[in-house]
Parts: C-alpha cells; structure tokens; sequence
C-alpha cells in the first residue's frame, strides 16, 4: 500500500532540549482535521466515517502481527543487531521526527476506535496499540523504534531513541497512544514528548502516579528472534536504563522512506524503496 508523505504541521514547535518537553496535542487535533478527512478525535466511533485507506497508510502495521510480514521489516536492517538510536542533526530535525511519531498516533487512534480495538479503546490496549507504532514507524525507516514496557506497573508505550550529535545530547521520544486511559479524565490524547538520558521518570495519572520506566524493552534485535511472539515480554530486554544506553552508544542514520514511492506486500512483504 502506497504511504504518503508526512504533513508538515505549522504548530510543531521547535522543541526545548529539556526531560518532558511535550507537544500540544490538543492544538495539533485542530490542525490534523484538515488533514484526516475532517476526523474529531473527541467524536470518532465505530460509526464515524473515515478514510480507511488514507490512515493505514500511516499506519500499515495496525492490528498486524504477522511473523512473515515483520521478520521480512526487520531483514531490511540486517547490520543491526543490537538495540540503537538515531543520529539527530539539529533541534529542528528533531521537531520533524516528533512531527512524524504524533502523526502516526494520531491515524492509529482514528482507526482504534473505529474498529473498537478490543472492544475498549484505549482501555487495556496499551500493548497492541504500542507494537503496532514501533512496527509502524519501523516501517518508515525507523530501525530505533522501542516498544517500552513497566512490567511492574502494566503499561507499555513506543521510544525513538535518538542522539543529538552536535550538542552530544541523548534521549528519546515517548509516543505514548494510549495516554487518555491513565486517567480518570482527560483532553490528552496521544502524548508525545522528550524524555533525557538513560534513564528518567513517566509519571501520570496511573497506578497513584507511579513512575512508568520501562524494565522491559523490545528493540529491532528482540523482534528479529521472536516475530512470532512479539507480544511476549518475558523475552525482552530487562534493564530500561541499560537498554537505552546500548542504543545511544549504537548511533544510526535513519532513512525516511518516500511514501508516494514504496509499496508494501502483505503476502510476500516485499518493497519497493525510495527517499524524501
């Protein structure tokens, strides 16, 4: 299926090199109405009309776990067998690749509810959900794409990892698409922030505030040994912090894909590769 190129927002801030930088999502919803066929986040049910094909292709991993389909993702970054993060230039690449991961939150909750994932989306879908970005934007060239885990407190969400070369700044982007579900009640939805360093704090709504560090992480190395079983997170990594400082010290260049270029087979998953 043929992807199209990201939007570029107008209100995608330049962001500030400090832990917890976040989006304005709220102000992005505006924006994206004019982008996804006139969608409401706040309004979307399984009756809503969408354009089906327009949000797969922002997000062509959705509900696919197929082990064909991922072991034929993961062997386009052959080189790689370790977790890694992506070499970022400027702050200003870096608002791009937040830009990206808010937009493809932003399709997979239209589609999540209109296919009432689970029967309770976002409730309990934090995992599925969390998977089908880290596949999703693997897919768009994103070999560092994490999905994060506290297995302790039960919620997962996505990282980017990434390390800001000229001001030798490590970090990550936390796509968290199923935010709206710790909490009793809130306007947020699909928060996507900085979080610093290896190792640092997520802190909500959920489990009385508790803090939602990953101490389970699944990078590109994990899913290439188990794409059958992506799911099973006694088979991740066990150290967040240990896990995160092997990705800093495995810098990668990432390559966007051109989207109106590249088709994906889900029978055979082969590709065809272009660049922006």
């Amino acid at each position: 299926m043929a992807k199209p190129r990201f939007f570029k927002l107008e209100v995608t801030p330049t962001p500030r090199l400090r832990d917890g930088f976040s989006l304005d999502t709220l102000v992005l919803e505006q924006e994206m109405k004019r982008n996804n066929g006139g969608v409401n986040l706040t309004r979307v049910t399984k009756d809503t009309p969408i354009d089906e094909k327009l949000c797969r292709r922002f997000v062509p991993f959705f509900e696919c776990e197929d082990q064909d389909v991922i072991r034929a993702l993961t062997s386009r970054y052959g080189e790689i067998d370790s977790p890694c993060a992506m070499i970022v230039n400027s702050e200003e690449e870096l608002a791009t690749h937040l830009s990206t991961a808010y937009q493809v939150a932003h399709f997979h909750y239209i589609l999540g509810k209109k296919h009432n994932l689970k029967g309770s989306f976002p409730d309990l879908c934090c995992g599925r959900s969390s998977r089908s970005l880290m596949l999703s934007l693997m897919d768009f060239g994103y070999p560092n794409a994490t999905y994060a885990y506290s297995n302790r407190y039960d919620h997962g969400y996505t990282l980017l990892p990434f390390v800001l070369g000229d001001k030798k700044i490590s970090g990550s982007i936390l796509i968290d698409p199923t935010h709206d579900q710790l909490w009793d009640k809130t306007d947020i939805r699909n928060a996507v922030m900085l979080k610093l360093g290896p190792k640092w704090e997520y802190r909500n709504g959920w489990a009385h505030g508790a803090d939602l560090f990953p101490d389970r992480i699944c990078t590109i190395d994990i899913i290439r040994k188990i794409p059958n079983n992506i799911s099973d997170d006694d088979l991740y990594h066990r150290d967040g912090e240990k896990s995160l400082n092997q990705a800093f010290a495995n810098p990668v260049k990432v390559e966007q894909i051109d989207a109106t270029k590249r088709k994906t087979s889900r029978t055979t998953g082969r590709k065809t590769r272009g660049s922006l």
